[in-house]
């Protein structure tokens, strides 16, 4: 129970995040978000590294972590190039689909679900493609699917990679390795791109924010994905769709469209038959 819970709170975390963050795009160039977000990420995995006194991973481990950081940004930068392409909405729900990497990687590796937990992921995963509809149905480019396909590998592949180097050099390190990958494409990215990066030091300690709940999500899976099968985990850690739209409506008094609240009835169905 106790990894349900934390897969739950990384999804939580994710989506008060993925709420915050463009918010905060709107007052403030989005990679100074970005970049303050994640260096406060930085800073803070670093700490974790040094109250958990583990030793240095081994060469595999690091390029693990390294890896799981590579697959976040790859995620999240396709996932951005998609829905400038195309509809928000549809490159959300196909990013979304990412999720059934880990799933199949779970059962690949020997892992085994009750009809119950099956039928659980089903649901949630379909819940959140259907929470991230916001309007009619439309046609997506081709090439905005296609990022979007990319951008679900790079998070699928973030989903796999990460408990992998948590196996190789503990949770402190591999949060530490990823989160260096990020910060370096990061910058990397933009100073290709030339995006404005500086923004007013007087707002650093908001914009650290959405990073640190990142931080905190990334902790809560990887110590999930040591407490329970990776194949249920990662569903549960992946509804942060659920969370951003719900937060909209709340906070933002976003209507709901049909579509939206049967994705969160289905994601909420499909949590309940996980956690039982």
């Amino acid at each position: 129970m106790l990894a349900i819970v934390l897969a739950l709170g990384t999804s939580v975390a994710y989506g008060v995040s993925n709420f915050f963050g463009p918010l905060l795009g709107r007052s403030h160039p989005q990679a100074a978000v970005l970049l303050v977000g994640q260096t406060a990420a930085l800073v803070g995995a670093v700490a974790i590294v040094l109250v958990a006194g583990d030793a240095v991973p081994p060469a595999e481990g690091v390029a693990l972590g390294l890896l799981a950081g590579v697959g976040n940004v790859a995620g999240l930068a396709t996932f951005y190039r998609s829905a400038s392409l195309g509809p928000v909405s549809i490159a959300a729900a196909i990013g979304a689909t990412g999720t059934t990497l880990p799933v199949i990687y779970g059962l690949a590796t020997g892992e085994s679900l009750q009809l119950n937990e099956a039928a659980g992921i089903v649901l949630a995963i379909a819940g959140a493609v259907l929470a991230a509809q916001k309007g009619d149905p439309v046609v997506i480019p081709a090439d905005a699917a296609a990022w979007a396909v990319l951008s679900a590998f790079g998070f699928g592949g973030f989903l796999i990679a990460l408990p992998e180097a948590v196996d190789q050099g503990g949770i402190a390190w591999a949060l530490l390795d990823a989160r260096v990958a990020v910060v370096v494409l990061l910058v990397a990215g933009a100073l290709v791109l030339r995006a404005p990066m500086t923004a007013d030091p007087r707002a650093f300690g908001k914009l650290a924010i959405p990073g640190l709940l990142l931080l905190a999500g990334t902790l809560m899976y990887a110590e999930a994905t040591q407490r329970g099968l990776l194949s249920v985990v990662s569903v549960l850690a992946s509804l942060a769709t659920v969370v951003t739209v719900t937060l909209s409506y709340f906070i933002l008094h976003e209507r709901l469209n049909a579509v939206q609240r049967t994705g969160i009835a289905s994601a909420t169905l499909g949590v309940v038959l996980l956690a039982l």
